[in-house]
């Protein structure tokens, strides 16, 4: 199975993909949803509202997995597993980071402020991979 270099890592997750994170329910079942991320450092982020399923899960159980997969030939993917760091989101510049690479400026900008509106505090969840698993289709 061919994998990515550090380079071609690099370049596809610079992209702004939909990513899937799993975190583990109280019964043990799997949550799986799509969100944006960043990755940094060796590092993916990703903000959520403090009250969501995801940061419930976590709280309870901190492993996590967050998968994201190309749309488009050549198909790869990057998966990384590990163990989540939960940060109440004080600083907007994580979270402005994410929405905007999403969203562009303004609507990213925007973005984060109704999502402060609607749901109060959110949660920045910060993974570095304990194992990473990544696939190119050559």
């Amino acid at each position: 199975m061919p994998i990515m270099t550090p380079q071609q890592i690099k370049e596809f997750l610079d992209r702004p993909l939909i990513a899937h994170l799993t975190s583990l329910r109280e019964d043990g079942s799997a949550h799986t949803v799509p969100v944006w991320y960043q990755y940094e450092g060796a590092r993916f982020y990703v903000f959520t509202p403090s009250q969501s399923v995801k940061i419930t899960n976590l709280k309870r159980d901190p492993r996590l997995t967050i998968s994201i997969a190309s749309e488009d030939e050549p198909y790869r993917y990057v998966v990384g597993s590990g163990i989540a760091v939960l940060k109440v989101a004080r600083s907007l510049k994580r979270r402005i980071a994410i929405a905007t690479r999403y969203r562009g400026g303004v609507a990213g900008v925007a973005f984060v402020q109704a999502v402060k509106t609607e749901y109060g505090s959110s949660t920045i969840v910060m993974l570095a991979p304990t194992r990473l698993t990544t696939w190119v289709d050559e």
